[in-house]
């Protein structure tokens, strides 16, 4: 079956070293394998959103994002459709894309598909979202997720190493690890960063972001959302994302998207 694609532009709103000046070259997927209660993209993870793509449709969007002078082919939340996602590589590599490729994912990806991407993705972008078995039940529907997260972001980290950079500043290769910054989580956020610093690298870069807001399944009130999750149904403070800095700074972790 083809993939869904929701929609593909150069994006502004990703990290600096992604962006640049001219854009990170954006496909989104439909769907994911999570079901994050929050979610800020429910309406394309949930739902069916955007229309099916066979890879050589997919591979004529890397083409045109790529003329429109995008610095990076970023496909987000892949994990579901690693084999045509290679497919859709294959393809368009012949055709002339010279693009690094980002992985833009939940972090909830299987070792067996990174092992088919090795060679192939320049840059892994995955979240680490939560370090309890039990909030990853609540908030995602996926107990393993810590347990999965461990074990893909070190396969990333085995096969592109830490981040490196181009000299005009933009990212070439390596591992970008993003942590969502969340009310009543410091405890859960620090444990990540001790685990980045000791069990992948201290030269680990991680992007510690703070625009979480109550959405999805938290913020729906009406239907007992905003009860059920009282303790996220607030916006993430200035102050707490002050406390996750330090926290990554005390694990021994130095580079942050700034």
């Amino acid at each position: 079956c083809h993939p869904r694609v929701s929609s593909a532009f150069p994006r502004l709103g990703e990290e600096n070293c992604l962006r640049g000046w001219r854009g990170s070259g954006t496909i989104f997927f439909s769907f994911c394998n999570l079901q994050c209660v929050f979610c800020q993209n429910w309406d394309i993870s949930q739902r069916s959103a955007g229309e099916e793509h066979s890879a050589s449709k997919i591979a004529g969007i890397m083409l045109d994002l790529q003329k429109r002078g995008c610095h990076n082919i970023n496909f987000v939340t892949p994990e579901h459709v690693v084999p045509q996602v290679l497919e859709a590589i294959a393809t368009a590599i012949p055709l002339g894309l010279k693009l690094p490729i980002v992985y833009n994912t939940s972090g909830y990806d299987s070792v067996a598909s990174l092992e088919l991407l090795d060679g192939i993705v320049d840059i892994y972008m995955p979240d680490f979202k939560f370090w309890k078995r039990d909030t990853a039940r609540r908030l995602a529907k996926a107990p393993d997720y810590p347990e999965r997260a461990r074990e893909a972001i070190q396969e990333m980290h085995r096969q592109v190493g830490p981040l490196k950079f181009a000299p005009n500043g933009l990212a070439r290769r390596g591992l970008l690890v993003r942590h969502l910054v969340m009310p009543n989580q410091s405890d859960e956020a620090a444990e990540i960063f001790h685990w980045l610093s000791e069990k992948v690298s201290r030269d680990t870069f991680v992007n510690i972001m703070g625009q979480y807001r109550p959405e999805y399944q938290v913020g729906q009130i009406a239907n007992g959302g905003g009860r059920k999750y009282a303790d996220l149904n607030c916006r993430t403070h200035r102050d707490d994302v002050l406390r996750a800095q330090q926290a990554a700074r005390n694990a021994g972790l130095w580079r942050f998207d700034e």
